[in-house]
């Protein structure tokens, strides 16, 4: 590797990890400048690597999804099925609390084909999870990888409005308890032209 290369490549690092830290603490409308400043390189370099700053976003989203597949991927070899799918939710669960303001505006990256690609492959694992799981009798029937994201990310937003910093954890709980088998059936909801059972 070339010296401009490796200098290249150590640049990207810092601008994707101070880009991910300025949403976190600044939210979606931090300006370039301030992300470049806080990677200790000019405006000009970031918009050589990323014409947008929609482009951007979708670069550190897609760092954290990616993030997120290699921890579902780790634990499709867990042996408890149950365990592995409920670790996976507080990762998520995690992920979404500390990056919200970048979560916030994911479907708005939906145009960058790596944040679709990233998407479509984190549901697939997440569904194989979900699907182990129900086979070892720990997860009711009916739920695939859009309930869970849709759940969780409700017990991050409500946790928002809490008196108490940590509810999330309190909320997320309560979600995977909501994902035992004990429940009642859910109701037939049509899903993707299939009714649910």
């Amino acid at each position: 590797m070339t010296v401009l290369r490796a200098d290249a490549e150590r640049n990207l690092g810092r601008i994707l990890a101070a880009a991910a830290d300025a949403y976190a603490e600044l939210g979606p409308d931090v300006t370039i400048d301030e992300i470049a400043r806080r990677a200790g390189v000019g405006h000009g370099t970031v918009f050589r690597r990323f014409p947008t700053k929609d482009a951007l976003r979708a670069a550190v989203i897609r760092a954290r999804l990616d993030e997120l597949l290699e921890r579902a991927h780790e634990l499709l070899e867990k042996p408890d099925a149950g365990a592995a799918l409920e670790e996976f939710v507080w990762a998520v669960a995690e992920s979404c609390r500390r990056d919200r303001a970048l979560f916030e505006g994911v479907e708005q990256c939906d145009g960058f084909e790596e944040v679709s690609a990233a998407k479509h492959e984190l549901r697939d694992t997440v569904d194989r999870l979900i699907r182990r799981a129900q086979r070892a009798g720990a997860v009711r029937r009916g739920l695939d990888a859009r309930d869970i994201g849709a759940l969780v990310g409700a017990a991050i937003q409500a946790s928002m409005h809490a008196e108490r910093s940590d509810a999330w954890r309190r909320y997320v709980q309560v979600v995977l308890d909501g994902l035992r088998p004990s429940g009642r059936p859910l109701s037939g909801l049509e899903r993707d032209g299939r009714l649910d059972q």
